[in-house]
């Protein structure tokens, strides 16, 4: 995701389905602000401004103030819309709990027990043993910059990867002297996080730094080595030890170039589906290997399989900006999104989410698309802002599918001023919308969390964002996982809005955070 206007900070939660938690990702202040409403307005409330200057904002307006004079902010009957102070949900999805920030979010991770949140002035960690409830446990204060989406650790050693001018805790982070002059100011700071509450910057490699950069793990040493999406490869094997990391000349776009012939074109992030094994968000996606065992090595991936979108309806060169493949890479699906920045409207070829079906062998595997859906305007009460209200597009953005994904299942899907989507997916790769939860004036970036599924744990969300944190819960069977699960009775389901933060001026991308069952996040 590009640089964006600025946003209040924030870290929301979301849990949304039985076992299911949704990052959620807002408020604009900015955006409020240019709808006509003051920052952290009860838009219930809000008498005098009506908010977006669109028929339909009106409309909404006038509903939510007509509910609230006829005492109607209770649930809704089957079917129909909940709208709460700021947001409106599908009557599956219960708001739970909110929790303010100090800083703007940008990315976030789960790895176990606890969340590690960065922004452009900090890094966070939260203790999130009661999902719904994170308590920071640790930080440090430091200039992080731009945009580090992906938090690249495995609960030990953490990356945070800013790809513009960057200030770390020993100062400027510049170039090495053998640093090729495009990789500019870009820096990776590596941070020891095994002590949470005094997380300690251990090295800054000046050049290493994209867009995003992924943890490998290689000779069972997990976050040996990190690739940036920029083909970037920095060696931290010596970062917890000796306090030193190493960025390679290698660049592995460029060796998978040479080697096969692919060019990955405008590549947005890579995730390690196993210990060495990445799928790519680029054009194509490639699953590559760096292990022995698969023809590769860190500086010569080797080339497992390639999907792109050539038997798509549409848009059939579109921009790749994140993939997941369950289960480690093994699942039946694979998924794949877009995304369209700062249009304020919807078109055709709205950045869209969509699934592939996958074939052959284990070691070289076949993706034929199956599906996909684009974000669509609508009245607000449907869960969907009008053409006009958009601030940061009408798209797809960041997705994650349910721990216990298998062959199908639930995908959390961001979609900006939409909210967060819930689909389901079904074992052809067909995509139904089951539930959604849809931020007023604010806008969603990503849900993220644990990769392995937890028997008898509840699942719950955090989500990083620029306000505050939201907790909702599902309540209602469309939503749910298997039919023996049901909501946990104990948790309250509060409707008290965020006091507002002063709007930023950094770019506040709103980040990953937590879908968590109980499990344990791997490091890709």
């Amino acid at each position: 995701m590009p640089r964006r206007p600025s946003r209040v900070r924030s870290v929301l939660a979301a849990a949304v389905g039985v076992g299911l938690v949704a990052t959620l990702t807002a408020y604009a202040a900015d955006q409020q602000a240019a709808n006509g409403l003051t920052p952290g307005t009860d838009v219930r409330k809000a008498t005098t401004q009506p908010g977006p200057s669109t028929p339909a904002a009106t409309a909404l307006l006038a509903d939510v103030l007509a509910r609230q004079a006829a005492g109607a902010f209770v649930p809704p009957a089957a079917g129909a819309p909940v709208v709460g102070p700021d947001y409106v949900a599908s009557p599956n999805v219960s708001l739970l709990h909110r929790i303010p920030l100090p800083a703007d979010g940008v990315g976030a991770r789960v790895v176990g027990n606890f969340l590690y949140v960065t922004s452009t002035k900090d890094l966070e960690i939260y203790d999130i043993s009661t999902p719904t409830s994170p308590v920071q446990v640790g930080a440090v204060n430091l200039e992080v910059e731009f945009e580090n989406e992906q938090v690249p650790t495995d609960g030990s050693l953490l990356g945070i990867s800013g790809q513009t001018w960057t200030v770390t805790a020993a100062g400027p982070c510049t170039p090495a002297a053998t640093t090729p002059s495009t990789y500019k100011a870009n820096c990776l700071a590596l941070f020891d996080v095994r002590h949470k509450a005094t997380p300690v910057q251990v090295a800054a490699v000046g050049g290493a730094g994209d867009h995003t950069s992924t943890c490998l793990t290689v000779a069972g040493q997990s976050c040996a080595y990190f690739y940036g999406s920029g083909g970037r490869v920095t060696d931290a094997r010596q970062a917890l030890t000796r306090h030193r990391a190493t960025l390679l000349s290698t660049n592995w776009q460029t060796a998978l170039k040479a080697r096969y012939g692919v060019t990955e074109a405008s590549c947005h992030h890579q995730v390690q589906l196993r210990p060495g094994v990445l799928l790519t968000a680029c054009q194509p996606m490639a699953l590559i290997s760096v292990n022995q065992a698969d023809g590769g090595s860190i500086t010569r991936p080797a080339l497992l399989a390639t999907a792109d979108y050539s038997k798509a309806p549409d848009d059939r060169t579109r921009f790749v900006h994140g993939v997941e493949w369950a289960r480690g890479g093994t699942d039946k699906i694979m998924l794949s999104g877009g995304e369209t920045n700062f249009t304020g409207v919807c078109t055709p070829t709205a950045g869209a989410f969509s699934t592939f079906l996958v074939g052959g062998t284990a070691q070289h595997p076949s993706f034929t698309f199956a599906d996909q859906v684009r974000p669509h305007s609508g009245q607000y009460v449907d869960g969907n802002p009008p053409d006009g209200g958009y601030s940061f597009g009408c798209s797809s953005h960041w997705f994650e599918p349910h721990p216990a994904f298998h062959n199908g299942g639930l995908v959390a899907l961001a979609s900006y001023e939409n909210g967060t989507r819930i689909k389901r997916i079904s074992s052809s790769g067909k995509i139904t919308e089951v539930g959604f939860f849809e931020p007023l004036g604010g806008s969603t970036s990503a849900p993220t969390g644990p990769r392995t599924a937890a028997r008898s744990t509840p699942s719950t969300t955090t989500a990083v964002s620029t306000s505050c944190t939201t907790t909702v819960r599902c309540r209602s069977r469309p939503c749910s996982a298997p039919r023996t699960a049901r909501p946990d009775p104990s948790r309250n389901c509060g409707r008290t809005p965020c006091a507002a933060q002063p709007s930023s001026a950094r770019a506040c991308a709103a980040a990953r955070s937590e879908m968590s069952s109980g499990g344990t996040a791997g490091s890709g």
